[in-house]
């Protein structure tokens, strides 16, 4: 039952999260320019998503994670130029490292393009920007009591949810990730 209730917070805390700062859906004459990418590679899809970000596209919030596809939509205002880059790896210690090199470079978390055996994550900065401007965390575990107590102590030290994902490590288990983040100090 606690697993449902708090699998059940992060699925609304997402949902919410995703709410705020997001403009209103557009009336029903318009139609959205939308774009999907799929690929078998990251290094593909790394140069296809540059691509699109230079076109004018950027990725859709709360992407859902179809092995390596992305959403993107073009809006008909002015976007300022963006860089994106994909972290993928299978460990998620070394996905915390790979998150870390690229905050520090500027890049903020955007969206999770795969999960499972190998998770890729999408980052993103203004293009040409290299200062940090945010800290990210990731939590991870195989039992929901531990990820809760992470979770709450992580936002007692001023880290936001951003998204969630899961890893299965070599030995077949779930491990349950949540990525926050909080302002760089």
């Amino acid at each position: 039952m606690f697993r449902k209730a708090f699998l059940f917070s992060l699925i609304v805390g997402c949902s919410v999260f995703s709410l705020f700062g997001q403009e209103a859906a557009p009336a029903q004459t318009e139609v959205a320019d939308i774009t999907m990418l799929d690929t078998n590679k990251t290094s593909t899809m790394q140069k296809e998503l540059q691509a699109a970000a230079d076109q004018g596209y950027r990725l859709l919030p709360n992407q859902g994670t179809w092995l390596l596809s992305a959403m993107l939509e073009r809006k008909k205002e002015a976007v300022e130029p963006i860089e994106y880059l994909l972290l993928a790896t299978s460990k998620s210690s070394t996905m915390q490292k790979e998150m870390n090199q690229a905050s520090a470079e500027g890049y903020r978390f955007a969206s999770m393009l795969g999960q499972g055996a190998e998770v890729i994550v999408a980052m993103a900065r203004p293009k040409g920007a290299t200062k940090p401007t945010h800290e990210l965390k990731l939590l991870a575990t195989v039992r929901f009591g531990t990820m809760k107590k992470e979770f709450t102590a992580e936002i007692a030290k001023g880290y936001r949810y951003v998204g969630q994902t899961y890893f299965q490590n070599w030995l077949g288990q779930v491990e349950y990730v949540a990525i926050m983040e909080r302002p760089a100090k």
